[in-house]
Protein backbone atom coordinates (compact mmCIF):
# COMPACT_ATOMS: atom_id res chain seq x y z
CA UNK A 1 0.00 0.00 0.00
CA UNK A 2 1.18 3.57 -1.01
CA UNK A 3 2.95 5.35 2.47
CA UNK A 4 0.23 7.71 4.18
CA UNK A 5 0.93 11.37 4.25
CA UNK A 6 0.86 10.78 8.50
CA UNK A 7 3.63 8.45 7.94
CA UNK A 8 5.64 10.60 5.47
CA UNK A 9 5.03 13.18 7.86
CA UNK A 10 6.34 11.80 10.74
CA UNK A 11 9.49 10.31 8.95
CA UNK A 12 10.25 13.61 8.01
CA UNK A 13 10.19 15.05 11.52
CA UNK A 14 12.44 12.05 12.80
CA UNK A 15 14.97 12.73 10.34
CA UNK A 16 14.72 16.77 9.95
CA UNK A 17 18.25 16.87 11.69
CA UNK A 18 19.62 14.48 9.00
CA UNK A 19 19.62 17.38 6.13
CA UNK A 20 18.74 14.73 3.92
CA UNK A 21 16.92 16.12 0.97
CA UNK A 22 13.50 15.80 0.43
CA UNK A 23 11.86 15.88 -3.08
CA UNK A 24 9.55 19.16 -2.68
CA UNK A 25 7.91 19.85 -5.87
CA UNK A 26 10.86 20.77 -8.14
CA UNK A 27 13.21 21.95 -5.76
CA UNK A 28 16.97 20.76 -5.53
CA UNK A 29 19.05 19.66 -2.66
CA UNK A 30 20.87 23.35 -3.65
CA UNK A 31 17.59 25.78 -3.03
CA UNK A 32 18.15 27.45 0.35
CA UNK A 33 14.62 26.85 1.40
CA UNK A 34 15.13 23.53 0.44
CA UNK A 35 16.50 22.83 3.98
CA UNK A 36 13.80 24.10 5.75
CA UNK A 37 11.65 22.18 8.16
CA UNK A 38 8.66 24.17 6.80
CA UNK A 39 9.43 24.13 3.57
CA UNK A 40 9.62 20.18 3.16
CA UNK A 41 6.60 20.00 5.31
CA UNK A 42 4.51 22.17 2.90
CA UNK A 43 5.81 20.73 0.24
CA UNK A 44 5.09 17.22 1.50
CA UNK A 45 1.66 17.88 1.95
CA UNK A 46 1.01 19.31 -1.74
CA UNK A 47 2.61 16.53 -3.39
CA UNK A 48 0.87 14.08 -1.32
CA UNK A 49 -2.36 15.68 -2.25
CA UNK A 50 -1.30 15.32 -6.12
CA UNK A 51 -0.28 11.91 -5.80
CA UNK A 52 -3.55 11.06 -3.86
CA UNK A 53 -5.64 12.62 -6.83
CA UNK A 54 -6.80 15.40 -4.28
CA UNK A 55 -9.03 18.52 -5.54
CA UNK A 56 -8.68 20.40 -2.72
CA UNK A 57 -6.58 20.45 0.36
CA UNK A 58 -7.77 22.24 4.10
CA UNK A 59 -5.43 23.48 6.44
CA UNK A 60 -7.48 24.20 9.81
CA UNK A 61 -6.69 25.24 12.92
CA UNK A 62 -7.66 22.92 16.18
CA UNK A 63 -7.72 23.44 20.20
CA UNK A 64 -7.14 26.95 20.27
CA UNK A 65 -4.44 26.92 17.14
CA UNK A 66 -2.78 24.30 19.05
CA UNK A 67 -3.09 21.80 16.35
CA UNK A 68 -3.09 21.95 12.46
CA UNK A 69 -5.67 19.45 10.84
CA UNK A 70 -5.11 18.48 6.96
CA UNK A 71 -7.69 17.55 5.20
CA UNK A 72 -8.14 16.24 1.17
CA UNK A 73 -11.22 16.23 -0.99
CA UNK A 74 -11.12 13.60 -3.10
CA UNK A 75 -13.68 12.47 -5.82
CA UNK A 76 -15.78 14.67 -3.62
CA UNK A 77 -15.41 13.32 0.12
CA UNK A 78 -13.45 14.76 2.64
CA UNK A 79 -10.50 12.57 4.46
CA UNK A 80 -8.60 13.32 7.35
CA UNK A 81 -5.08 12.71 6.66
CA UNK A 82 -3.00 14.13 9.50
CA UNK A 83 -3.57 16.19 12.48
CA UNK A 84 -0.05 17.73 13.48
CA UNK A 85 1.42 19.59 16.77
CA UNK A 86 1.04 23.48 15.12
CA UNK A 87 4.66 24.46 16.41
CA UNK A 88 5.16 28.21 16.01
CA UNK A 89 8.60 27.22 15.03
CA UNK A 90 7.36 25.47 12.07
CA UNK A 91 4.74 27.88 10.49
CA UNK A 92 2.49 26.70 7.72
CA UNK A 93 -0.24 28.40 6.75
CA UNK A 94 2.56 32.07 6.54
CA UNK A 95 4.49 29.78 4.55
CA UNK A 96 1.09 29.07 2.18
CA UNK A 97 0.76 32.49 2.51
CA UNK A 98 3.96 33.79 1.23
CA UNK A 99 3.88 31.55 -1.63
CA UNK A 100 0.48 33.12 -3.04
CA UNK A 101 1.57 36.64 -2.55
CA UNK A 102 -0.57 36.92 0.44
CA UNK A 103 -0.03 39.37 3.06
CA UNK A 104 1.27 37.62 6.25
CA UNK A 105 0.66 40.49 9.13
CA UNK A 106 -0.52 38.57 11.92
CA UNK A 107 -3.51 42.16 12.23
CA UNK A 108 -4.18 40.49 8.94
CA UNK A 109 -5.66 37.01 10.33
CA UNK A 110 -8.91 38.32 11.13
CA UNK A 111 -9.06 39.37 7.12
CA UNK A 112 -10.23 36.93 4.57
CA UNK A 113 -7.63 36.24 1.42
CA UNK A 114 -7.63 35.11 -2.09
CA UNK A 115 -3.79 34.38 -3.99
CA UNK A 116 -2.65 31.85 -5.91
CA UNK A 117 0.26 30.37 -6.90
CA UNK A 118 2.01 27.92 -9.66
CA UNK A 119 4.27 24.65 -9.69
CA UNK A 120 5.15 21.86 -11.71
CA UNK A 121 4.95 18.38 -10.25
CA UNK A 122 6.66 15.39 -12.02
CA UNK A 123 5.21 16.15 -15.78
CA UNK A 124 2.16 18.25 -14.86
CA UNK A 125 1.58 21.81 -14.41
CA UNK A 126 -0.25 23.05 -11.78
CA UNK A 127 -2.17 26.00 -10.28
CA UNK A 128 -2.76 26.47 -6.42
CA UNK A 129 -5.77 28.34 -5.83
CA UNK A 130 -5.58 29.92 -2.07
CA UNK A 131 -8.42 30.71 0.64
CA UNK A 132 -7.46 31.73 3.91
CA UNK A 133 -10.57 32.41 6.41
CA UNK A 134 -10.37 33.55 10.15
CA UNK A 135 -12.18 31.03 12.36
CA UNK A 136 -12.38 31.49 16.26
CA UNK A 137 -9.24 28.43 16.40
CA UNK A 138 -7.02 30.73 14.58
CA UNK A 139 -6.66 31.07 10.61
CA UNK A 140 -7.79 28.71 7.86
CA UNK A 141 -6.19 27.43 4.40
CA UNK A 142 -8.43 26.19 1.59
CA UNK A 143 -5.80 25.24 -1.41
CA UNK A 144 -7.95 23.87 -4.76
CA UNK A 145 -5.66 22.01 -6.72
CA UNK A 146 -6.42 23.23 -10.99
CA UNK A 147 -4.28 21.56 -13.57
CA UNK A 148 -3.00 23.86 -16.13
CA UNK A 149 -3.29 20.68 -18.68
CA UNK A 150 -5.96 22.35 -21.38
CA UNK A 151 -5.87 18.70 -22.90
CA UNK A 152 -7.99 17.69 -20.26
CA UNK A 153 -11.06 20.05 -21.56
CA UNK A 154 -12.77 17.49 -24.00
CA UNK A 155 -16.04 17.08 -24.89
CA UNK A 156 -15.46 12.95 -25.03
CA UNK A 157 -13.96 13.11 -21.26
CA UNK A 158 -16.37 14.26 -19.55
CA UNK A 159 -19.30 11.66 -19.62
CA UNK A 160 -21.06 12.43 -22.10
CA UNK A 161 -22.50 9.12 -23.72
CA UNK A 162 -22.19 9.19 -28.31
CA UNK A 163 -25.93 10.30 -28.10
CA UNK A 164 -25.51 13.43 -26.57
CA UNK A 165 -21.83 14.38 -27.07
CA UNK A 166 -23.42 14.28 -30.66
CA UNK A 167 -26.63 16.16 -30.04
CA UNK A 168 -23.90 18.87 -28.07
CA UNK A 169 -21.79 19.19 -31.42
CA UNK A 170 -24.83 20.36 -33.41
CA UNK A 171 -26.36 22.72 -31.32
CA UNK A 172 -23.00 24.09 -30.72
CA UNK A 173 -23.07 25.29 -34.50
CA UNK A 174 -25.80 27.43 -33.95
CA UNK A 175 -23.84 30.80 -34.50
CA UNK A 176 -25.76 32.94 -31.95
CA UNK A 177 -27.53 32.01 -28.75
CA UNK A 178 -28.07 31.47 -25.01
CA UNK A 179 -26.15 28.19 -23.83
CA UNK A 180 -26.64 27.26 -19.78
CA UNK A 181 -25.36 24.76 -17.92
CA UNK A 182 -27.12 24.21 -14.11
CA UNK A 183 -26.41 22.20 -11.54
CA UNK A 184 -25.61 22.69 -7.69
CA UNK A 185 -21.37 24.28 -6.55
CA UNK A 186 -18.90 21.61 -7.57
CA UNK A 187 -21.11 19.23 -10.00
CA UNK A 188 -18.29 20.44 -12.90
CA UNK A 189 -20.22 22.91 -14.61
CA UNK A 190 -16.69 25.06 -15.40
CA UNK A 191 -15.01 21.84 -16.60
CA UNK A 192 -17.99 21.44 -19.21
CA UNK A 193 -17.85 24.97 -19.82
CA UNK A 194 -14.42 24.92 -20.53
CA UNK A 195 -14.59 22.20 -22.62
CA UNK A 196 -17.00 23.49 -24.94
CA UNK A 197 -14.91 26.61 -25.18
CA UNK A 198 -12.04 24.44 -25.47
CA UNK A 199 -13.11 22.42 -29.18
CA UNK A 200 -14.26 26.68 -30.26
CA UNK A 201 -11.38 28.30 -29.60
CA UNK A 202 -9.61 29.22 -32.83
CA UNK A 203 -7.62 32.01 -34.21
CA UNK A 204 -10.41 33.01 -36.20
CA UNK A 205 -12.86 33.35 -33.14
CA UNK A 206 -12.70 36.62 -30.32
CA UNK A 207 -14.03 34.14 -26.81
CA UNK A 208 -14.02 36.86 -23.84
CA UNK A 209 -14.89 35.26 -20.89
CA UNK A 210 -16.03 36.57 -17.77
CA UNK A 211 -15.19 34.39 -14.03
CA UNK A 212 -15.30 34.85 -10.62
CA UNK A 213 -12.20 34.03 -10.52
CA UNK A 214 -10.38 32.72 -13.43
CA UNK A 215 -9.63 29.34 -13.04
CA UNK A 216 -7.90 27.81 -16.06
CA UNK A 217 -5.95 30.09 -17.84
CA UNK A 218 -6.36 28.94 -21.91
CA UNK A 219 -4.15 30.09 -24.82
CA UNK A 220 -6.03 32.30 -27.09
CA UNK A 221 -8.87 33.08 -24.43
CA UNK A 222 -9.66 36.88 -23.48
CA UNK A 223 -10.36 36.11 -19.75
CA UNK A 224 -11.20 38.56 -17.10
CA UNK A 225 -11.25 37.70 -13.93
CA UNK A 226 -14.45 39.76 -12.05
CA UNK A 227 -13.17 39.13 -8.26
CA UNK A 228 -9.86 41.33 -9.09
CA UNK A 229 -11.79 44.52 -10.00
CA UNK A 230 -12.80 47.12 -7.93
CA UNK A 231 -16.55 47.83 -8.33
CA UNK A 232 -16.73 46.21 -11.56
CA UNK A 233 -19.50 42.99 -11.38
CA UNK A 234 -20.49 40.69 -13.80
CA UNK A 235 -23.19 42.57 -15.82
CA UNK A 236 -20.49 45.99 -16.24
CA UNK A 237 -17.80 43.18 -17.16
CA UNK A 238 -20.81 41.78 -20.00
CA UNK A 239 -21.36 45.40 -21.27
CA UNK A 240 -17.72 46.19 -21.53
CA UNK A 241 -17.26 42.89 -23.77
CA UNK A 242 -20.10 43.45 -26.05
CA UNK A 243 -18.10 46.50 -27.43
CA UNK A 244 -14.90 44.20 -27.67
CA UNK A 245 -16.44 42.28 -30.95
CA UNK A 246 -16.65 39.13 -29.43
CA UNK A 247 -18.01 36.08 -31.59
CA UNK A 248 -18.25 34.04 -27.90
CA UNK A 249 -18.79 35.33 -24.48
CA UNK A 250 -18.70 33.56 -21.33
CA UNK A 251 -20.10 34.63 -18.45
CA UNK A 252 -19.58 32.62 -14.94
CA UNK A 253 -22.80 33.02 -13.25
CA UNK A 254 -26.12 34.46 -14.27
CA UNK A 255 -27.10 36.10 -10.61
CA UNK A 256 -29.18 38.80 -11.06
CA UNK A 257 -31.77 40.06 -13.63
CA UNK A 258 -29.61 42.61 -14.45
CA UNK A 259 -26.64 39.93 -16.19
CA UNK A 260 -29.83 38.14 -17.03
CA UNK A 261 -31.52 40.45 -19.51
CA UNK A 262 -28.03 41.65 -20.91
CA UNK A 263 -26.91 37.90 -21.85
CA UNK A 264 -29.99 37.29 -23.62
CA UNK A 265 -30.47 40.51 -25.42
CA UNK A 266 -26.41 39.90 -26.91
CA UNK A 267 -27.51 36.29 -27.20
CA UNK A 268 -30.44 37.73 -29.90
CA UNK A 269 -28.37 40.21 -30.90
CA UNK A 270 -25.44 37.39 -32.98
CA UNK A 271 -23.11 36.23 -30.16
CA UNK A 272 -23.30 33.20 -28.44
CA UNK A 273 -23.20 33.05 -24.73
CA UNK A 274 -22.63 30.47 -22.35
CA UNK A 275 -22.74 30.97 -18.53
CA UNK A 276 -24.38 29.17 -15.52
CA UNK A 277 -26.88 28.93 -13.28
CA UNK A 278 -27.88 27.10 -9.57
CA UNK A 279 -31.01 24.71 -10.75
CA UNK A 280 -32.20 21.28 -9.82
CA UNK A 281 -32.90 20.62 -13.55
CA UNK A 282 -32.49 21.57 -17.08
CA UNK A 283 -36.07 22.67 -17.26
CA UNK A 284 -35.51 24.77 -14.44
CA UNK A 285 -33.45 27.00 -16.01
CA UNK A 286 -36.51 28.44 -18.01
CA UNK A 287 -38.48 28.68 -14.55
CA UNK A 288 -35.42 30.16 -13.08
CA UNK A 289 -34.96 32.94 -15.64
CA UNK A 290 -38.87 34.30 -16.00
CA UNK A 291 -38.06 34.60 -12.12
CA UNK A 292 -35.82 36.70 -12.22
CA UNK A 293 -38.30 39.39 -14.20
CA UNK A 294 -37.32 38.05 -17.91
CA UNK A 295 -40.22 37.90 -20.57
CA UNK A 296 -40.86 34.59 -21.49
CA UNK A 297 -40.84 35.25 -25.39
CA UNK A 298 -36.93 36.09 -24.51
CA UNK A 299 -36.17 33.33 -23.26
CA UNK A 300 -37.48 31.04 -25.28
CA UNK A 301 -36.25 32.83 -28.42
CA UNK A 302 -32.73 33.37 -27.00
CA UNK A 303 -31.83 29.78 -25.71
CA UNK A 304 -29.99 27.43 -27.50
CA UNK A 305 -29.45 24.54 -25.16
CA UNK A 306 -29.86 23.96 -21.12
CA UNK A 307 -27.73 21.54 -19.96
CA UNK A 308 -28.21 20.07 -16.25
CA UNK A 309 -25.38 17.86 -14.56
CA UNK A 310 -23.85 16.16 -11.36
CA UNK A 311 -20.56 14.35 -10.64
CA UNK A 312 -20.61 10.78 -9.64
CA UNK A 313 -18.10 8.66 -8.35
CA UNK A 314 -16.46 6.30 -11.00
CA UNK A 315 -15.97 2.69 -9.98
CA UNK A 316 -12.61 1.61 -9.41
CA UNK A 317 -11.22 -0.77 -12.09
CA UNK A 318 -9.25 -2.64 -10.11
CA UNK A 319 -11.51 -4.31 -7.43
CA UNK A 320 -14.51 -3.95 -9.63
CA UNK A 321 -17.04 -6.70 -9.25
CA UNK A 322 -20.49 -7.84 -10.11
CA UNK A 323 -23.71 -8.43 -8.03
CA UNK A 324 -27.19 -8.38 -8.69
CA UNK A 325 -29.96 -5.58 -7.60
CA UNK A 326 -30.51 -5.90 -4.05
CA UNK A 327 -34.40 -5.92 -2.67
CA UNK A 328 -33.95 -2.32 -1.04
CA UNK A 329 -32.36 -1.08 -4.09
CA UNK A 330 -35.09 -2.25 -6.25
CA UNK A 331 -37.50 -0.58 -3.56
CA UNK A 332 -35.93 2.43 -3.77
CA UNK A 333 -36.41 2.22 -7.36
CA UNK A 334 -39.96 2.02 -6.79
CA UNK A 335 -40.27 4.64 -4.62
CA UNK A 336 -38.64 6.77 -7.67
CA UNK A 337 -41.41 5.43 -9.55
CA UNK A 338 -44.11 6.45 -7.92
CA UNK A 339 -42.69 9.80 -7.41
CA UNK A 340 -42.46 10.32 -10.92
CA UNK A 341 -45.57 9.19 -11.62
CA UNK A 342 -46.75 5.67 -13.84
CA UNK A 343 -44.02 2.74 -14.47
CA UNK A 344 -45.59 3.61 -18.05
CA UNK A 345 -44.96 7.44 -17.63
CA UNK A 346 -41.44 6.34 -16.65
CA UNK A 347 -40.72 4.22 -19.90
CA UNK A 348 -41.93 7.09 -22.01
CA UNK A 349 -39.27 9.27 -19.68
CA UNK A 350 -36.28 7.35 -20.54
CA UNK A 351 -35.97 5.25 -17.22
CA UNK A 352 -35.75 1.51 -16.94
CA UNK A 353 -38.62 -0.20 -16.41
CA UNK A 354 -39.02 -2.51 -13.16
CA UNK A 355 -38.85 -5.80 -15.37
CA UNK A 356 -35.27 -4.39 -17.19
CA UNK A 357 -33.59 -3.94 -13.66
CA UNK A 358 -35.61 -6.20 -11.50
CA UNK A 359 -32.25 -8.96 -12.16
CA UNK A 360 -30.36 -6.54 -13.66
CA UNK A 361 -26.30 -7.07 -12.57
CA UNK A 362 -24.40 -3.88 -11.48
CA UNK A 363 -21.12 -3.56 -10.35
CA UNK A 364 -19.40 -1.87 -7.29
CA UNK A 365 -15.75 -1.60 -6.09
CA UNK A 366 -14.80 -3.94 -3.54
CA UNK A 367 -11.40 -1.53 -1.73
CA UNK A 368 -7.93 -2.14 -2.55
CA UNK A 369 -5.32 -0.10 -1.89
CA UNK A 370 -4.99 1.77 -5.62
CA UNK A 371 -8.75 3.27 -4.48
CA UNK A 372 -7.27 3.69 -0.56
CA UNK A 373 -10.18 1.17 0.05
CA UNK A 374 -13.09 3.33 -0.92
CA UNK A 375 -13.97 0.97 -4.26
CA UNK A 376 -14.03 4.14 -6.61
CA UNK A 377 -11.59 6.18 -8.33
CA UNK A 378 -11.94 9.28 -10.01
CA UNK A 379 -15.51 11.03 -11.10
CA UNK A 380 -17.44 11.42 -13.78
CA UNK A 381 -20.51 13.84 -14.99
CA UNK A 382 -24.08 12.71 -15.79
CA UNK A 383 -26.20 15.09 -18.04
CA UNK A 384 -29.50 16.23 -19.05
CA UNK A 385 -29.17 18.33 -22.21
CA UNK A 386 -32.23 20.14 -23.46
CA UNK A 387 -32.66 20.87 -26.68
CA UNK A 388 -35.06 23.69 -27.46
CA UNK A 389 -36.99 23.81 -30.67
CA UNK A 390 -40.11 25.40 -31.77
CA UNK A 391 -42.51 23.64 -29.70
CA UNK A 392 -40.61 23.92 -26.67
CA UNK A 393 -40.76 27.34 -26.95
CA UNK A 394 -44.49 27.88 -27.94
CA UNK A 395 -44.44 26.04 -24.99
CA UNK A 396 -42.48 28.26 -22.81
CA UNK A 397 -44.38 31.49 -24.09
CA UNK A 398 -47.68 30.20 -23.10
CA UNK A 399 -46.79 29.51 -19.21
CA UNK A 400 -47.19 25.94 -19.29
CA UNK A 401 -46.52 24.12 -15.89
CA UNK A 402 -42.77 23.06 -15.87
CA UNK A 403 -43.78 19.16 -15.94
CA UNK A 404 -44.90 19.64 -19.13
CA UNK A 405 -42.43 21.29 -20.36
CA UNK A 406 -40.28 18.30 -18.70
CA UNK A 407 -42.85 15.70 -21.10
CA UNK A 408 -41.84 17.83 -24.35
CA UNK A 409 -38.42 18.05 -23.74
CA UNK A 410 -38.02 14.06 -23.23
CA UNK A 411 -40.47 13.72 -26.35
CA UNK A 412 -37.59 15.56 -28.25
CA UNK A 413 -34.51 13.13 -27.39
CA UNK A 414 -33.92 15.06 -23.72
CA UNK A 415 -32.57 11.68 -21.36
CA UNK A 416 -32.66 12.81 -17.99
CA UNK A 417 -30.31 12.38 -15.32
CA UNK A 418 -31.60 9.52 -13.66
CA UNK A 419 -31.48 7.32 -16.86
CA UNK A 420 -27.99 8.97 -17.79
CA UNK A 421 -27.13 7.63 -13.63
CA UNK A 422 -28.70 4.11 -14.75
CA UNK A 423 -27.51 3.58 -17.79
CA UNK A 424 -23.58 4.48 -16.49
CA UNK A 425 -24.25 2.08 -13.64
CA UNK A 426 -25.37 -0.83 -15.79
CA UNK A 427 -22.36 -0.40 -17.64
CA UNK A 428 -20.12 -0.81 -14.61
CA UNK A 429 -18.97 2.93 -14.76
CA UNK A 430 -20.52 4.03 -11.06
CA UNK A 431 -22.51 2.07 -8.86
CA UNK A 432 -26.26 2.28 -7.80
CA UNK A 433 -25.24 4.14 -4.21
CA UNK A 434 -23.65 6.86 -6.15
CA UNK A 435 -26.79 7.36 -8.49
CA UNK A 436 -29.37 7.48 -5.41
CA UNK A 437 -27.48 9.81 -3.86
CA UNK A 438 -27.25 12.06 -7.04
CA UNK A 439 -29.50 11.68 -9.16
CA UNK A 440 -32.67 10.39 -7.23
CA UNK A 441 -33.14 13.79 -5.77
CA UNK A 442 -36.24 15.40 -5.81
Amino acid sequence: MATSLSERYYSLISAASSRKPLWGLGATPEDPDQQGLTTKIVDLILEQAVMEGASDVHLEPEKDNSKLRVRYRIDGVLYEKLVMDNNPNISIIPRIKIMANLETDARLMRKPQDGRFSLKVGSTNLDFRVSTFPTVQGEKVAIRILSKDTGLFRLDRIGLDPFDLSRVAKLLQYRYGLFLVSGPTGCGKTTTLYAILSQLNSPGTNIITLEDPVEYQIEGMNQCDIRKKMDFNFADGLRASLRQDPDIILVGEIRDNETAEIAIRAALTGHRVFSTLHTNSAIGTIIRLVNMGLEPYLVSYALITAISQRLVRKICDHCKEQYTMTPDELNRIKMHYKIQASQQKAKEENFYSLDQTKEAVFYRGKGCPNCGGTGYKGRIGLFEIVAFNDELRDAIIKGVPSAELRQIAVRNGTKLLIADGLEKAKNGVTTLDEIFTVAFER
